[in-house]
């Protein structure tokens, strides 16, 4: 046989070679992809999940959790779904764990072994003493790689009397894709369930099972939550069960005002504080103002949420002791300390209208607290325990309710307003050849962006807000201040050696804009496609309207233009004029609405580039004696 035969044959089996090792790695990535292409986007999905709700005819409760996730990427098990944490209470709750495995890709079973499994603080407990009791259990999942399925069934058992009724809150979707998704309610026969299906038609299906009536929900194929930006509510257009055992509302929101933190008088070093707040401040609104700064800046909050805690609040008394609370407990307090001072304060729920159903008694929906305060000169006013709102929570806390917790009658409900906002901001300014300048601007503002509450903390709120550093910080450059309770008007001295950027024989001279407006929200770029509903904080006016008076020497550069784009969205206004050496610039966006439906999100984007344009956000002058 001759060398080069020999080379020949060597050389058509390394090919051969060479082509069965690019087929079988070509063959395993097809295989090993997700099977459709709707999972190929998402790290995981559901094969199945179930939420098991039963009440007992003892009033204990159980509630049991079962999923089969299979993982899709690396991403799903290395920051995602490698672990599963369970929160309960071991002085009120139990929880035992039925199954914890994985089926590898190959159908190897993992078990979870014993060291999978370990009880920690929960993170939001860590600084809050009086919750230390409280667990979470972090199960570890083991045997993790891509398309691995996790298989997990675990339930708390719930002592008779920690709550009030069987209580749910369920929304009906997940970040990852649900294959079949049910929820079950198993409650004594002769029990009555009341339910509310927002955003679906799905009716229970109801069976029996010996003692126990069942409600079941059954979803096939359910869709991932997008995760667009600006999504409407906190996640208010997907399906969401809302459901309970009783239909009395005082009853159940009793079991909350009924404890004795809701009636327990203030300690002396208590009332002492209020009386030198109160001493200080002659008004009663100011007082309230003053007694929130103590209540939000000295007292840590327990960021607990109030099912974790069991729907328990402890006294004021305990709270200011402990110098923290959770967010009812400080509200709590908050409303203690200003009826104290002679104020009409009340402790109020804030819940999502779009979910709130008067029909069915629950305290699942309540996602926060705040204190309703009332005033001969001021009117309603929500404080925030959470925060120094410097707008009133019902102007600026879009689409939520507020229900009054009084125990001593029935609860009342009021709505939040639709957000509106309006800024007007006019300046006349005069520029030197040197070049400086000098001048005034005057600031309008009104609705949910006119911090009244903040403006009685700090005068020169409406005028930090506003960009360009023309505004000296001297007070004795306000001219003029009219601060109504839903509305107010400054005018101030302007001023500046340095107005422009220079540039070669270039002059630029970005306009004053107001950082509370519409570029506090935050919207840089638009995505060029929509998907979902882009819900914007408030309905807008915002207008900028500059005359500026050069020297012979300079000229305005940027182009004389009047643009106006009107669509169903809103209106955006750019106009340059020049005459005789004054230039006049005016800049508006108005929105006519907050929530703009995929079809209308074209008209939404146009709106906010032009906003965005740098070159509608300055004007360019040049130096003709250059």
């Amino acid at each position: 046989m001759t060398l080069q035969s020999t080379s020949k044959k060597k050389y058509t089996f390394q090919m051969k070679k060479n082509s069965l090792i690019l087929f079988l790695f070509f063959a395993a990535m097809f295989f090993s992809r997700p099977t459709t292409a709707q999972d190929e986007k998402y790290d995981a999905r559901y094969n199945s999940l179930t939420k098991e709700y039963t009440l007992h005819a003892d009033g204990s409760m159980d509630y049991r959790y079962i999923k089969q996730q299979k993982l899709l990427s690396y991403r799903a098990f290395q920051n995602l779904y490698g672990e599963t944490f369970v929160v309960y209470n071991p002085a009120f709750q139990k929880l035992e764990i039925n199954e914890a495995y994985t089926l590898m890709a190959d159908g190897k079973k993992v078990v979870a072994p014993q060291n999978a499994f370990n009880e920690v603080l929960p993170g939001y407990a860590a600084n809050a003493p009086a919750y230390n009791s409280m667990r979470e259990m972090v199960i570890t999942h083991t045997g993790l790689e891509r398309n691995a399925t996790i298989y997990l069934d675990y339930q708390v058992k719930t002592g008779k009397g920690t709550f009030p009724a069987l209580m749910g809150n369920e929304l009906l979707c997940e970040p990852e894709p649900v294959k079949s998704l049910e929820v079950r309610v198993r409650i004594p026969v002769g029990q009555n369930l009341y339910f509310h299906l927002y955003n679906g038609e799905t009716k229970p299906e109801k069976s029996s099972d010996g003692t126990f009536q069942i409600y079941s929900w059954k979803f096939n194929d359910v869709p991932a939550i997008s995760v667009e930006e600006a999504q409407q509510g906190t996640n208010e257009r997907y399906p969401r069960l809302i459901f309970s055992t009783s239909d009395r509302r005082e009853e159940v929101f009793s079991f909350l005002t009924s404890q004795p933190a809701f009636n327990d008088p203030l300690t002396d070093e208590m009332k002492k504080e209020v009386s030198d707040i109160a001493t200080e401040k002659k008004d009663k609104f100011e007082t309230a103002l003053k007694i929130q700064e103590k209540v939000v800046n000295d007292l840590r909050l327990y960021p607990i949420p109030l099912r974790s805690a069991l729907f328990q609040c402890r006294t004021p008394g305990q709270t200011w002791n402990s110098n923290g609370g959770t967010s009812v407990e400080k509200a709590v307090l908050l409303a203690a300390l200003l009826k104290s001072a002679g104020i009409d304060a009340q402790v109020v729920g804030i819940v999502r209208t779009a979910f709130a159903d008067e029909k069915i008694a629950t305290l699942a929906d309540l996602e926060d607290f705040a204190v309703k305060v009332e005033n001969s000169a001021r009117g309603t006013w929500y404080l925030s325990v959470t925060g120094l709102n410097a707008v009133n929570l019902k102007l600026s806390l879009q689409g939520r309710s507020f229900i009054v917790l009084n125990p001593d009658g029935k609860s009342a409900t009021a709505k939040s307003e639709t957000p509106k906002q309006t800024i007007k901001v006019i300046g006349k300014f005069i520029v030197s050849s040197d070049p400086k300048l000098t001048g005034e601007i005057s600031i309008y503002f009104e609705g949910s962006v006119y911090p009244f509450a903040g403006l009685l903390r700090d005068k020169k709120k409406m005028k930090n807000s506003i960009t360009g550093g023309l505004i000296g910080n001297d007070t004795n450059h306000l001219k003029i201040s009219t601060l109504n309770t839903e509305n107010g008007f400054q005018t101030y001295i302007a001023q500046s050696d340095k107005p422009f950027r220079k540039e070669s024989d270039y002059y630029y001279f970005n306009l004053p804009v107001s950082t509370s407006g519409v570029d506090s929200w935050g919207i840089k770029t638009c995505s060029s496609r929509r998907e979902t509903p882009y819900e914007i904080p408030s309905i807008s006016d915002e207008s900028y309207s500059y005359t500026i008076t050069l020297p012979s020497a300079i000229r305005l550069f940027t182009p004389e233009k009047k643009l106006e784009i009107s669509n169903k969205a809103g209106t955006f206004v750019w106009e340059v004029k020049s005459d005789h050496g004054k230039v006049t610039v005016k800049r508006q966006l108005k929105f006519n609405d907050r929530i703009f439906q995929v079809s209308m999100y074209e008209d939404f984007k146009i709106l906010m580039d032009y906003w965005n344009n740098p070159w509608y956000r300055q004007l360019i002058f040049r130096n003709e004696n250059s």
